[in-house]
């Protein structure tokens, strides 16, 4: 296994430990933007369990989090906006991800996009939304308008699909082949070329074995979550249930 300690872990665990540290010298919130899945895991892990911090994304069950520093009972500094469309046009996160990117606006300033027919909502830091409602008009080639969100009315996302496969085992390099339906020795060849994450951190050993919960991101795949392990076949093989974010 890789990626634990590298210098961008590093990097962003000294910057939390300096959240901490003015918190509490000017006795007022400090904030990190919009952290990933991977970034979020390893900072709840590796801080002090002592530490006064919040992880919050606009949202509960929010993906992508922000960190709060001496944050208890103050709201985030997060804009939910909403991107209303004609239904027939099936935008998608990386439609919206991409055109947002494409004016420079950073990674770290957005959060989740939860994307449906016609209508999008998606978290941003405040001090770029009124940026992107000023600025976004479109969406690739798709018209669109942008206003502040109803948090209490979100999107069911519906880029989830529920799929069910048969496995010889929940190794790594099984999934991996099932999901991507390449050859047992192309899924090892990905796995070793360390673009593939279990729980958001690079995994290299094709037989490290997967847990249920447990979530693997294939670089220009997806993330699939493997919700179930349903039972045996007759033929002694796993019927497992999974979850696709395409």
């Amino acid at each position: 296994m890789s990626g634990i300690n590298n210098s961008e872990d590093k990097l962003l665990l000294s910057k939390a430990y300096d959240a901490i540290e003015l918190s509490e010298r000017i006795n007022s919130p400090r904030f990190l933007g919009f952290l990933n899945e991977h970034e979020s895991l390893y900072l709840h892990n590796n801080l002090p369990k002592r530490a006064d911090i919040r992880f919050y994304g606009g949202y509960e069950g929010a993906i992508r989090v922000m960190l709060g520093a001496s944050a208890e009972d103050v709201d985030f500094p997060i804009t939910a906006l909403e991107f209303r469309y004609k239904p027939e046009f099936d935008l998608r996160h990386r439609d919206f991800l991409g055109s947002l990117m494409a004016l420079g606006i950073r990674r770290d300033t957005v959060g989740d996009i939860l994307t449906s027919r016609g209508r999008t909502v998606a978290f941003f830091s405040d001090d770029i939304a009124p940026f992107v409602i000023s600025q976004v008009d479109k969406i690739g080639r798709v018209g669109v308008s942008v206003g502040y969100a109803d948090t209490s009315d979100l999107p069911v996302p519906d880029d989830i699909e529920d799929i069910t496969l048969t496995l010889s085992s929940v190794r790594l390099d099984a999934f991996t082949a099932a999901v991507t339906k390449l050859s047992r020795d192309k899924a090892a060849r990905l796995i070793r070329s360390e673009t593939v994450t279990v729980d958001h951190v690079i995994e290299t050993g094709v037989s490290r074995v997967l847990h249920e919960g447990a979530t693997v991101t294939i670089r220009k795949y997806g993330k699939f979550v493997l919700s179930d392990i349903l039972g045996e076949t007759r033929k002694g093989r796993l019927r497992v249930s999974v979850k696709h974010f395409r």
